[in-house]
């Protein structure tokens, strides 16, 4: 162990609880949703999508409590995302059932528009360059 941190008497059990499941986002999604915070919820909701039965046509349920344990947003940070991924044609919602339930779908084809005008835009290094 690091002696940093034996110094600092953290135990491999605090280390384990506070170190675990890191939040990983696509940076060539930033320029494309207009953020960070609206990237990190696109790349999620990326993710999602790829989880979900086919047969939804995509579309998932996520509640603001499971965005915030899977991404660490807060709800005002989820709402502005949202908002954002919503006017660039990136995310749809749909409010389903009773209580309602909010749904989402990505936009897969609007996400591949966005990164290839990204892209023709040359807007810098987009993060998904080849590292060599």
């Amino acid at each position: 162990m690091n002696a940093r941190f034996e110094r600092n008497s953290i135990s491999d059990e605090l280390l384990l609880a506070v170190f675990d499941m890191p939040v990983t986002f696509h940076r060539c999604l930033v320029p494309v949703a207009g953020g960070v915070t609206a990237a990190l919820m696109l790349s999620q909701a990326i993710w999602l999508t790829e989880t979900v039965d086919p047969a939804s046509d995509g579309w998932f349920m996520c509640s603001q409590e499971q965005w915030t344990q899977e991404t660490g947003l807060t709800r005002w940070e989820q709402e502005t995302a949202r908002r954002a991924l919503r006017r660039a044609g990136l995310l749809v919602e749909r409010r389903l059932g009773m209580p309602a339930k909010l749904w989402f779908r990505v936009c897969p084809g609007a996400v591949m528009r966005a990164l290839q005008a990204s892209v023709d835009q040359g807007d810098g290094d987009d993060g998904c360059a080849r590292r060599g």
